[in-house]
């Protein structure tokens, strides 16, 4: 059994609006997917900053805080 047949499964079990979440997640994951990283995107920005050299700013002291029990 795959993992897809294996999530369809669990998800006849659930309730009818909790299933709708899992479809919709499914699908919101499916298309973040197979969308992938646009043509060109990283020729057109890698290097591409044209400004000042960037420099980090010195960091502070990290704050002091309590112990957890």
């Amino acid at each position: 059994m795959t993992v897809i047949d294996q999530i369809k499964h669990e998800a006849e079990l659930l309730s009818e609006p909790l299933a709708q979440e899992v479809l919709d997640f499914l699908l919101f994951v499916r298309s973040r997917h197979s969308a992938g990283w646009r043509p060109g995107l990283f020729e057109r920005t890698a290097g591409a900053w044209q400004g000042e050299p960037l420099e980090r700013a010195s960091q502070s002291e990290p704050e002091q805080r309590l112990e957890l029990e």
